[in-house]
């Protein structure tokens, strides 16, 4: 008679830590190649430390008691249910395993999911579940591409270099952030993305409230070091009607995590040449300050045409592409 193994999953609790850590550091490992991940990841005692203090979640899948993946998400970053990662040690029966983990969650989490979007950027060969996520759990999905700037690419900065600017119309001008434009940044960001595919798996854009929260964890440090004399505000008349924000991820990383016009203030170019006054700063900053930096990046919409194409104007390339998953609050 064949051997049956006996699959479950368990939230973490400290009887599994010794037990856990090969799985972890398995994904450690592997999280550059497999997921794409800019950052290392937590060493496993921060990692264990940030679920014990409630910053993370992490659910646990046993086969006949021997962990082989796992399951981390949280809702300390953003007012949706984020899942951040799914890993399973190997690639047999990989989405089989996924789903199991993803039915405990969404078993732990049912009555959250009245209140909150979930979402997941399944990064990297989590793209090989999309179809199930769809199909057996309700989730939807916007394609989302990542551009990049090489920073060392002496091709495309002399790209940047050429890239024709118009002047400015009459009572325009372009400046460096102040705390001043905070309400501004909040207002024009909820402007701008309402009623984009962002607003789908972030709903904070769907408020002017939620955008201040957006703003907040820009300027200060979450997302990355925030780079107030780099980020482009654009002003009409001495008010902000646009911005293009930029932070450093690390020390050789930096990242546009917004550009957002005014609705009244489109279609004139303005997000061409806000990022391109960024990255021009951003190049002479980087030489100036002795910054190791090799890349700037972004993200938008694969399907958002002109957010692309501004990217691309501006010397920046499609690095790759993954699906955004998102599921909507359940009725």
């Amino acid at each position: 008679m064949a051997n049956i193994t006996i699959y479950k999953v368990e939230p973490y609790s400290s009887e599994h830590f010794r037990i856990f850590s090969g799985v972890y550091n398995d994904f450690k490992t592997n999280a550059a190649n497999d997921y794409n991940f800019e950052l290392e990841p937590l060493a496993y005692p921060n990692f264990i430390k940030s679920i014990e203090e409630g910053l993370l979640n992490c659910l646990i899948l046993f086969e006949d008691d021997i962990p082989t993946g796992f399951l981390v998400y949280t809702t300390i970053i953003s007012e949706s249910l984020e899942l951040n990662i799914i890993h399973c040690i190997g690639n047999e029966n990989l989405n089989a395993k996924r789903k199991l983990l993803l039915e405990k969650f969404i078993e732990i989490n049912k009555h959250t999911m009245k209140e909150k979007v979930v979402t997941y950027p399944m990064l990297g060969k989590q793209s090989s579940f999309t179809q199930d996520i769809q199909e057996k759990f309700g989730f939807k999905v916007v394609n989302t591409s990542v551009m990049v700037y090489n920073v060392t690419d002496i091709t495309a900065i002399n790209k940047t270099k050429e890239v024709y600017v118009p002047k400015l119309p009459h009572d325009y001008t372009i400046t460096n952030w102040k705390t001043v434009y905070f309400k501004d940044a909040a207002d024009v960001i909820h402007q701008a993305f309402k009623e984009s595919s962002d607003a789908l798996f972030d709903s904070r854009f769907l408020s002017v409230k939620g955008c201040k929260d957006i703003v907040e964890k820009i300027t200060d440090d979450v997302y990355g070091k925030f780079l107030p004399s780099i980020t482009k505000v654009l002003l009409y008349k001495k008010k902000p009607v646009g911005f293009c924000f930029a932070n450093l991820t690390n020390e050789k990383i930096a990242n546009v995590p917004i550009v957002a016009i005014s609705k009244k203030h489109r279609n004139y170019g303005f997000g061409k040449i806000l990022l391109k006054q960024l990255v021009d700063n951003l190049l002479t900053t980087s030489i100036t300050n002795g910054w190791t930096l090799k890349e700037l990046n972004a993200s938008c919409d694969s399907d958002n045409e002109s957010a692309v194409n501004m990217y691309t104007t501006v010397g920046f390339t499609e690095e790759y592409t993954y699906p955004q998953a998102y599921h909507p609050k359940t009725v």
